[in-house]
């Protein structure tokens, strides 16, 4: 085909692009490999235009995936199928370069080209891996039993050809792609990179970390600047096409840093573990401005005002919900589980908490200045609130909305299950373990930061010189958070101790205790009218294990009040918490009380040697603690043991022990005790007995006497110790409060 000729197929008389293709997909993407050099740039930039018009299904893009440039021909060479070739013995040709990588390489400078090559990048990938290979033609005296194309996942090898380090150069020049052309480079990026098995490799070294974080800080500023203009959007103040650029660039982002790191990177595993500041900005800013959306829309029904009353709107079932609030969910759920995974993985490496707590203190006050200007460009006609540290949790929309639409998703937000929303239910249900992840990371850094420590923190920290650093080691305040009690650390973890992160943990840890109770009724039920198996009539009374998710989103949650207690959260100590609190404690009190009269003289068993379990799991048959058991008392002891940390941090309040004493805690708690005592105690002597003597291995006739195994202690063993300390200290510490209490004049 000549130039003339393809130019025809794109171009008008008067050389301008025409609105509709004129020649099938197949014959575009021939002319445009022939000649996409020599042609120029209007007529790649047409030609790319009618490729995307034209790509509407699966079956065109397998047609794109399959246009490869190929290598100059030998004279008079013919030319046939490379899937019908017959067998050579020479070596296969290297597989030609991909049309559309090289187009990229071939006008770096040209953002219509380069956006429109991302839109077929990202349409590839999700191609599925049987189109990986393309037919293509080539000389027949070069045909061998393998195709000349790569084998490889079309995405993998989309990024051995460099489709990475060009997507991330078109990242770039953001401010010069259109809205369209930011969506297909970011969703080409997020493609690459999760689609593929070395994308994200080849992205860190590339420098996507910094490069994705840029580019959605970008799209913030963009989607700020352009607010006024999209009363149209089904998000006010946020677009279409922002949106899905923001979500899948987030995605790339979070992909990126819980991708491992290079492997000369020392005593680094993965890339969170090194982020940059400018990563936690894009990370905690894009969160901060996608929950600011969704109070407004999604639990206050697209109201913009935050008035004095408060803003908690109770439960929101979405099949009853407005439309405002459906779209919301619909639209800010899948952005906000993509910041909040990035924001655990960034909050599980301790050393970026300071980072984190500036960028969100940073942006309060950033509203908070605005909020004042606003105010005074009113001529004066309203009230000005002042932002003090009473009011800051309510005023400061930056770091409110953070807290609120965590509260509202993990707590308010009821029946993406019951409409058939299953994704949506899927995503909900991950973000209340990250939010509880988070939240028990930034609370924990504070915990041990309170009024009296402040002074010593700081005077530790501030010391020079190693012998300083010695002395600081050794001393008391080595305890103390490595946060640095900074205005921005304070302030932040204050807001967050000021109620509605402890109602949430509550909120949470009540839930999966209810659930788990009716799924235990529901299989005790089941059991008494079925055959019962020798294990279910071994084990009555002994209650069904949690999920392991649910497990450790009630452990979190528990962790959480905690942390939040320790500090001094009146939420997390005040009578409704502790309540709630004991009727957590009470069911796992009875789970860790119901194994020794289900099993008798057989609960040795629980503390028989891991080993010597293995080694004699055939032996035992049907004796022995059933697995689902032996995991209920781990979980049920871990709970007790969690619920006691929430509970001593309410009796160093000052009204914590007449709270605490109004509840039957210390009979619970002595319930744990003298089980452990007169229980699992003789049960653990009775272990060491039976299993604590035994032959190393056969020593010959030379040894007078064989050689013994020592004892070592398994899961059960410790958690037994443990729990019977926090057992004694409670019941010892409540009995001493509860005295100095009665002898204290009102």
């Amino acid at each position: 085909m000549s130039l003339t000729e393809a130019q025809h197929l794109v171009l008008d008389a008067q050389g301008q692009q025409t609105p509709t293709p004129r020649a099938p997909l197949p014959q575009l993407l021939a002319a445009l490999a022939e000649h996409y050099r020599a042609g120029c740039e209007t007529f790649t930039k047409a030609a790319l235009q009618h490729v995307v018009q034209l790509d509407q299904s699966d079956e065109d893009t397998r047609h794109i995936a399959a246009a490869r440039l190929v290598a100059p021909l030998p004279p008079n060479c013919l030319l046939t199928d490379v899937n019908g070739a017959p067998p050579h013995t020479a070596a296969p040709p290297k597989a030609p370069p991909h049309l559309i990588t090289e187009v990229l390489r071939a006008y770096p400078h040209t953002p219509e080209v380069r956006e429109r090559c991302c839109r077929c990048i990202a349409n590839m990938c999700q191609l599925s891996a049987d189109a990986s290979t393309s037919i293509q033609l080539v000389p027949a005296a070069c045909h061998s039993g393998t195709p000349a194309t790569s084998t490889l996942p079309l995405a993998d090898a989309l990024v051995e050809e460099g489709a990475v380090e060009l997507v991330l150069g078109t990242l770039a020049i953001a401010g010069r792609l259109s809205s369209k052309g930011r969506c297909w480079t970011a969703m080409a990026m997020l493609n690459l990179t999760c689609m593929s098995h070395n994308g994200a490799a080849r992205a860190t070294a590339a420098g996507a970390v910094d490069r994705l974080a840029e580019f959605v800080l970008f799209l913030l500023e963009d989607a700020s600047r352009a607010s006024a203009a999209s009363t149209a959007a089904p998000i006010r103040g946020l677009v279409e096409e922002a949106t899905i650029a923001l979500d899948a660039a987030l995605g790339a982002l979070t992909g990126v840093l819980a991708a491992e790191a290079p492997e000369n990177a020392s005593s680094i595993s993965f890339n969170y573990e090194k982020a940059s500041y400018v990563a936690v900005d894009a990370v905690v800013r894009s969160l901060l401005a996608a929950s600011a959306l969704m109070v407004r829309d999604g639990r206050n029904n697209g109201a913009y005002d935050a008035s004095l009353l408060s803003r908690r709107c109770g439960t929101v079932h979405f099949s009853s919900a407005s439309e405002t609030q459906q779209t919301a969910v619909a639209v800010l759920l899948p952005l906000l589980h993509k910041g909040w995974m990035a924001l655990q993985s960034l909050c599980s490496f301790p050393a970026n908490l300071p980072m984190v707590f500036d960028v969100i203190y940073e942006a309060a006050n950033a509203n908070q200045e605005s909020m004042a200007m606003a105010n005074e460009t009113d001529g004066g006609t309203e009230e000005v609130l002042q932002v003090t540290g009473q009011t800051e949790r309510q005023y400061v929309a930056a770091l409110s909305c953070l807290v609120d639409a965590a509260l509202f998703l993990t707590t308010e937000l009821e029946g993406l299950e019951a409409v058939g929303t299953d994704k949506l239910a899927c995503l909900q249900n991950d973000i209340r373990l990250y939010v509880m992840d988070v939240m028990q990371a930034m609370t924990a850094s504070r915990k041990d930061l309170t009024s009296k420590d402040t002074a010593a923190a700081s005077a530790s920290a501030g010391g020079a010189g190693e012998d300083a650093e010695e002395e600081a080691r050794d001393s008391a305040t080595a305890d103390t958070s490595p946060v640095y009690p900074t205005a921005a650390a304070m302030s932040v973890t204050d807001v967050l101790t000021a109620g509605t992160v402890s109602n949430m943990a509550l909120a949470c840890a009540v839930r999966l205790h209810i659930e788990h109770q009716e799924r235990r009724s529901r299989s005790e039920h089941q059991d008494r009218h079925s055959t019962c198996s020798a294990h279910s009539q071994c084990r009555r009374g002994v209650p069904t294990p949690y999920a392991a998710r649910d497990l450790t989103l009630l452990s979190k949650s528990l962790a959480v009040l905690a942390n939040a207690a320790e500090i001094g959260d009146e939420a997390a100590t005040s009578a409704n918490a502790v309540a709630a609190l004991q009727a957590i404690l009470q069911d796992a009190a009875e789970g860790v009380m119901s194994l020794p009269p289900a099993y008798g003289a057989e609960l040795a068993e629980l503390f028989r040697p891991t080993e010597s379990a293995e080694d004699n799991a055939e032996v035992r048959g049907v004796s022995g603690i059933h697995p689902e058991d032996r995991l209920s008392f781990l979980q049920q002891a871990a709970l007790v043991g969690q619920v006691y940390a929430v509970l001593w941090s309410t009796l160093r309040t000052a009204q914590g022990v007449a709270t605490v004493s109004q509840m039957s805690v210390m009979q619970t708690a002595k319930g744990v005790q003298t089980s452990l005592r007169e229980s699992y105690l003789p049960a653990l002597a009775a272990a060491r007995e039976r299993f604590g003597a035994r032959p190393a291995a056969d020593a010959g006739d030379e040894a007078a006497k064989p050689a013994t195994v020592s004892w070592v202690a398994n899961t059960a063993e410790e958690t037994v110790t443990r729990l019977l300390k926090l057992s004694d200290e409670l019941i010892s510490n409540m009995q001493r409060l509860s005295e100095s209490t009665q002898r204290t004049p009102a």
